[in-house]
């Protein structure tokens, strides 16, 4: 399944395009090193944030997300005077009309 990430928080509209697409490349590479499925890591989250009780693979899904998200937040930030910016990743499922549209465009 493809999936599209985007970068969310209060303030992911100071990036510009490129940090944004350095953030994305950026957690995509950890995904893809880890051979993990982002949509996987957003459950297995999910789940955590709810308290609920993880599995030893959906743990490891979490710390994946984490090494995720930090890789982005620090390829968007690159550069910026402050750390204390709330900035995140965020995964969905692509559709099938977002999937010919940026075969596409690519």
């Amino acid at each position: 399944m493809s999936f599209i990430i985007s970068i969310e928080g209060e303030h992911a509209t100071l990036a510009s395009e490129d940090e944004i697409a350095e953030g994305i490349a950026a957690a995509r590479e950890v995904f893809a090193r880890n051979e993990a499925d982002p949509l996987a890591c957003q459950l297995a989250v999910d789940k955590l944030e709810k308290d609920e009780l993880l599995s030893r693979e959906e743990a490891l899904l979490c710390l994946i997300w984490d090494e995720a998200e930090e890789a982005a937040f620090r390829a968007v930030t690159l550069g910026w005077l402050s750390r204390a910016v709330d900035i995140k990743i965020a995964v969905r499922a692509e559709s099938g009309e977002e999937a010919i549209a940026a075969r596409l465009t690519h």
